[in-house]
């Protein structure tokens, strides 16, 4: 088997759920089409959940981990990486953001199989959209990463999450490949979803997937006011979304690949609103549809020159009606539509072995329509280019980055904000400093900041159009250190520590205009001093029997530093705990494999006042998971999974009065065919 049709088959069959190896290129540092390149490719080793050589930290989560570590969705996975803190708003469906080391979602990217997601109505990406199903794993990158063949715009965040899913099919295998899921679950829980690939001629691969959800989300909770508690459920939480994608792989000769994805997402979704003394009820309804169609053309023009180029198109439409009598007809109906035209080429020159160039130039538009009054209809074009250094000496790795921004922002009517210029350096450096030895320092500084989202300049009686973008500083120092695999029982024991300092100019906060409005201003300044440390280790005791721990712990202090003569002075930030964690135990075993996990975290305040009435009290939930695989005859399987979440049915909140669901339960069963 050709060197590419191995790593495509690890990657990307159905069958790979169970063991697969993930390989990120966008995330990681390694060099795909170098691998591709390979006569031979044998895997031996444990993936692990950090990677050892990069000069920034890069946790993956693979399909294997998924499985043993009882991850239920691509939620629970970020709550399992160190540094991360999610905004959940509760059930499923319910909108999860992602932010990194306390510098808000905005300041995290999402990269879905190579190209960058965008808003740029509110700037965060809601996660909830995204399924494990088909996915080969998850890559977060905290800081730049050390692979060069990238485009510009996936160094303008401070952190990126890459997204990989089993879109590209098997080349080499001409078999046709199916996998068939239905999961259901409390609460009215139903999501089936299916799976199918197909290769012709080692030439070109097709495949397809879908899913459907449909749940209640009527979850019981308690209610306390003083003395007083009272059992109750969400209303109007009704769910039913749909999402499906059409993927293709096509390498005409050796070297040259080209993937197209066409993606399709939509919900009809009822919002229960946050929890208000003796008023449950809500009439909320938000409606989303999103589209996109990406191709990416990756290749070796020679021995010294490569070429990865890409463009994309996404199109994306929110309806949120509001039934209140507050509202004159007593109906509150608005509409946004979103549209992105994205472009990008990079190419890479490698005059020595050791020693690597690149040139990445990107150009991306958005717009933004809406039913409103004002009718302002704002649009942006974007132009990012960005020089790369990537050098190979000793027993170091030297990655330096330069990348300058343009933005110019444009309005139908009304006043018109700034354009924006700024330059962002970038540096990182990773050494193993003895040789054989496996234990890695790194160091890395990244200078990158967020524009402000059409929502900060235009929203109405909230926007101001004279904001100036966040810059943040990031600072990291880290180290890896392993005991690699023995003869006997130990496979893996990994252990990374990285201690990291943020500073944060020109915050975007709102601030009160008079007693009714509300308006953003550049007002705060932000310092985080933190640490992550990770563990993850494989034991096999026996034969046929394997041990799997993994667990992270994260430490964030991030300080309000604008001025000592306001009341937030020196206080942390909102939803910002100073402890964070999880924890996974698995055995695998012939019979019936089983794991338990847990995730929690210390207090942390709805406002960046601190106050008691603010505080949200902190939690740790546990759950536990059970699994068979079954074989069939003509080489099929059939999975049996099930799922037992909040097993100790603790109540918590990740976002102020919004409760998570209690104790709940999901069966699963897989065919693949």
């Amino acid at each position: 088997m050709k060197a590419a049709a191995a790593v495509s088959l690890m990657m990307f069959s159905p069958s790979a759920l169970a063991g697969g190896v993930f390989i990120s290129p966008s995330a990681s540092g390694g060099d795909p089409e170098k691998i591709l390149q390979l006569d031979t490719l044998t895997v031996t080793a444990v993936s692990p959940a950090m990677s050892a050589k990069d000069s920034s930290p890069v946790q993956h989560i693979d399909s294997r981990r998924i499985l043993t570590g009882g991850i239920t969705d691509i939620s629970d996975a970020m709550k399992r990486m160190a540094g991360v803190n999610l905004r959940d708003y509760g059930g499923e469906g319910g909108m999860k953001t992602l932010s990194t080391r306390g510098l808000g979602s905005q300041h995290t990217g999402v990269v879905y199989d190579g190209l960058m997601l965008s808003d740029s109505q509110s700037g965060q990406i809601d996660l909830s959209k995204y399924s494990l199903d088909n996915l080969s794993g998850l890559s977060l990158v905290q800081g730049e990463s050390d692979n060069i063949l990238i485009p510009a715009r996936e160094s303008s965040s401070s952190a990126n999450l890459a997204i990989s899913t089993l879109g590209t099919g098997m080349l080499d295998d001409a078999a046709l490949r199916l996998s068939g899921r239905m999961r259901a679950g409390s609460f009215g829980f139903i999501n089936p979803s299916l799976y199918i690939a197909k290769s012709f001629r080692e030439k070109a691969a097709l495949s397809a997937s879908g899913e459907y959800t449909y749940t209640d989300n009527d979850y019981p909770f308690t209610v306390h006011n003083g003395s007083l508690s009272t059992r109750e459920r969400r209303q109007n939480a009704r769910l039913s979304t749909g999402h499906g994608e059409l993927n293709m792989l096509w390498r005409p000769v050796s070297g040259h690949t080209l993937r197209a994805k066409v993606y399709y997402y939509g919900k009809n979704q009822r919002l229960p609103g946050p929890v208000i003394y003796y008023s449950p009820e809500s009439n909320e309804h938000l409606w989303e549809n999103n589209a996109l169609a990406q191709a990416r053309y990756l290749g070796r023009l020679t021995d010294k020159w490569r070429l990865s180029a890409s463009a994309k198109f996404a199109w994306s439409n929110t309806r949120y009606e509001d039934r209140n009598g507050r509202y004159p007809g007593g109906i509150l109906d608005n509409r946004y539509y979103q549209r992105e035209y994205y472009a990008t080429a990079t190419s890479q020159y490698e005059p020595l072995e050791n020693l690597r160039f690149s040139y990445a130039a990107d150009y991306f538009y958005n717009n933004l329509n809406d039913n409103s009054a004002a009718r302002q209809q704002p649009s942006r074009h974007s132009i990012l280019q960005a020089i790369s250094m990537k050098w190979d000496v000793w027993r170091m790795t030297v990655t330096a980055k330069g990348l300058f921004s343009i933005y110019l922002n444009r309005v139908k009517q009304g006043p018109q904000p700034p354009d924006t210029r700024r330059f962002s350096p970038m540096i990182g450096v990773s050494m193993q400093p003895v040789e054989g030895f496996p234990f890695t320092v790194r160091a890395s500084y990244k200078n990158i900041f967020r524009m402000p989202t059409f929502s900060d300049l235009y929203f109405d009686h909230y926007g101001s159009i004279n904001l100036d973008p966040e810059t943040t500083d990031q600072f990291n120092l880290g180290l890896t250190t392993e005991i690699p695999a023995d003869a006997s029982w130990i496979r893996m024991i990994r252990l990374t520590a990285d201690g990291y300092l943020n500073n944060v100019r020109n915050k975007i906060v709102a601030v009160p205009y008079n007693m009714f409005m509300m308006t953003m201003t550049n007002l705060g300044r932000v310092r985080i001093l933190g640490a992550d440390i990770t563990l993850n280790a494989e034991f096999a005791p026996l034969r046929s029997h394997t041990i799997i721990l993994s667990g992270s712990y994260s430490y964030s202090r991030a300080r309000i530093r604008t001025s000592p003569d306001m009341l937030d002075w020196d206080r942390q930030m909102a939803y910002t705990p100073l402890n964070s964690g999880a924890v996974s135990l698995a055995w695998e075993n012939p019979w019936v494999s089983i794991s338990a996990h847990g995730t929690g975290c210390s207090a942390r305040y709805s406002t960046n006042y601190n106050t008691p009435d603010t505080r949200i009290p902190g939690y740790f939930e546990a759950g536990f998971s059970a699994w068979h695989e079954f074989g069939v005859r003509g080489g099929n399987s059939l999975e049996l999974r099930a799922d037992l979440i909040n097993a100790f049915n603790r109540q918590y909140e990740l976002v102020a009065r919004y409760p998570m669901p209690g104790r709940s339960w999901r069966a699963t069963i897989t065919f693949k065919l």
